[in-house]
């Protein structure tokens, strides 16, 4: 009987073995991971992953977030980016290699200066750390960033995402979201760097000033070669390099040469973002008078837009959901007392819709937006990006426009025109704007139908407008009041979706628009029940044990009586 139990026991054992080996060499050849969080934290887009396995030599990720004494919040980052580089890793295997160092380890000063200045060259931005401990407080610089090393060349990643007057937590969890895209996306130029697409901004219309147009230009040259392209009379200035052409608040009208370039550019698979005010309005009049007046005027685009199959009305929206302006309201001894009051012309757009374009996407603020009307038009869908809210006021061109209105509550019975569309993208075939007509411009034959593409379409041309300052040379980040110290987060990101999507590269538009629920500890009821959780984590995990303990050996006793 023993040894039939034995020989039992190792047939159990052997087995085991077996199954145990099996499994190893199965997920040595076969890779899965299971992510239980609600907003899939621990998983890779599809296109990060596809890029990682694209990789055909060592990335070398040099991460600076290392040291002694960091607050919990860097720690958090730090731990992030460590879980995220894993999985970069368990894709890439070992054409990813990374490694945490401090920059600040050697005690030389001199050589921390060195490496302070050789690091800022090469992009990082540092961060000014206060640390206390049994001696007081002291200061240091930390570099909360990466060095990507690939193919020869090397790109900056900045970790932490800082923004103007942010509480620390948010910023902290901001920072956290964005850290695939961050690495991605440096990844990204840095394997394309030969091979990047051309986004063209056009020129001679009276277009934005790239000034008002920096921080989405520089957004756009993480993917694109950027450039002014003086439209004119030249025919080839849109060919085949030209992935997206932006058109951005031009206050002047086309002519019908410049109209021509556009349409069979467009005919040629072009694409095209049109970032358009029909009403010309003005806030310095507002502050000197009170008031100013809402003109509609002609670009001459009214035509070519409706054979497309869109229509941008001369109004303006009121919006009960909008942005404060700051209002001088009396005197406060002899200093103007001034106070922050909502202005109904400046919407601030929740997007309600599906489309990767706008999902997750942040508030964006629109000025003296125009409503759009799309058209019947065969071959070509529409897709309604974005919208005002429930309570909106559509005024037509011309109209008087005064700082009293805000002190006019916005009712639903004035307030009746609810869910106006302000952005539309439209796909599918177009037909030309100039099929049936003669163009003395060219002698070539007119393309009177395009290959299947896209366009968006949005009514108003300051969603792009970043603040800048002529006498500092500098601007304010896009989406950024500093007035209010609100940032409108999904200006920047609405249009970076836009022009990926336009040119076919929306892999990264989800990545942009990761988002991580903000869990943080209730710090006044940590504070009030601090015993109470002490005690519930230390004496309830033991008291458990050995309630367990008693109950088994009473049913064992039981049972063996």
């Amino acid at each position: 009987m023993s040894n039939q139990k034995r020989n039992k026991d190792l047939w159990q054992l052997g087995l085991a073995l077996l199954l145990l080996v099996g499994v190893n060499m199965l997920n040595q050849r076969y890779f899965k991971r299971f992510d239980l969080t609600a907003e899939k934290r621990y998983s890779l887009n599809d296109s990060t992953r596809a890029m990682l396995h694209r990789l055909n030599d060592v990335a070398l990720i040099t991460v600076y977030l290392e040291g002694k004494d960091f607050p919990i919040g860097f720690k958090r980052l730090q731990n992030a980016t460590r879980e995220l580089l894993d999985e970069f890793k368990s894709y890439a295997g070992a054409n990813v290699e990374y490694r945490f160092i401090d920059p600040m380890a050697n005690p030389d000063k001199q050589v921390q200066a060195d490496i302070y200045h050789e690091l800022v060259d090469k992009g990082l931005i540092p961060t000014d750390l206060t640390v206390k401990d049994e001696k007081g407080r002291s200061s240091r610089s930390i570099f909360p960033g990466a060095i990507i090393a690939y193919n020869g060349r090397e790109e900056a990643v900045q970790l932490l995402q800082s923004q103007f007057n942010q509480n620390p937590d948010w910023v902290l969890n901001q920072s956290i979201e964005r850290l695939e895209y961050e690495f991605s996306k440096a990844l990204f130029k840095l394997i394309h760097y030969e091979t990047k697409k051309t986004v063209a901004f056009s020129r001679g219309h009276g277009e934005m000033s790239e000034y008002y147009l920096m921080d989405f230009i520089l957004g756009l040259r993480d993917f694109y070669e950027v450039e002014g392209v003086e439209i004119g009379n030249n025919l080839d200035v849109l060919n085949q390099n030209t992935a997206c052409l932006v058109i951005a608040k031009p206050d002047s009208a086309f002519s019908d040469a410049s109209k021509f370039i556009i349409d069979q550019y467009i005919m040629r698979g072009g694409t095209v973002l049109w970032l358009l005010d029909m009403v010309q309005s003005n806030m310095d009049s507002l502050r000197t008078s009170n008031y100013t007046l809402g003109l509609p005027f002609d670009l001459n685009l009214y035509d070519q837009l409706f054979r497309y199959g869109v229509r941008i009305n001369p109004t303006l929206i009121q919006d009960a959901q909008c942005a404060p302006i700051p209002i001088q309201t009396g005197n406060y001894g002899n200093q103007n007392k001034q106070e922050f009051l909502p202005w109904y012309y400046y919407p601030v757009i929740i997007p309600k819709e599906k489309h990767p374009i706008v999902r997750n996407l942040n508030a964006i603020r629109l000025q003296f937006a125009n409503t759009l009307d799309t058209i019947q038009t065969p071959g070509v869908s529409k897709t309604i990006l974005l919208t005002t809210s429930e309570l909106t006021k559509v005024l037509y061109a011309p109209m008087r426009i005064a700082l009293n209105i805000i002190e006019q509550e916005p009712t639903a019975e004035h307030f009746n025109k609810p869910n106006q569309p302000v952005a539309v993208l439209l796909e599918g075939t177009f037909r030309s704007a100039f099929e049936n007509k003669i163009v003395e411009l060219s002698n070539r034959p007119v393309e009177k139908a395009s290959k299947s593409t896209k366009m968006i379409v949005v009514g108003d041309g300051d969603i792009a407008k970043n603040l800048y300052n002529p006498q500092q040379e500098n601007y304010v980040p896009l989406g950024l009041d500093p007035r209010t110290g609100i940032y409108y987060g999904g200006n920047k990101n609405f249009l970076l979706n836009a022009v990926n999507y336009l040119t076919s590269d929306s892999w990264f538009i989800p990545l942009r628009s990761k988002e991580f629920r903000i869990r943080l500890l209730d710090r006044p009821r940590i504070a009030t029940e601090k015993d109470k959780w002490k005690i519930v984590n230390t004496v309830l995990p033991v008291a458990w044990v050995l309630l367990f303990g008693l109950v088994y050996n009473y049913i064992r006793k039981r049972r063996f009586a």
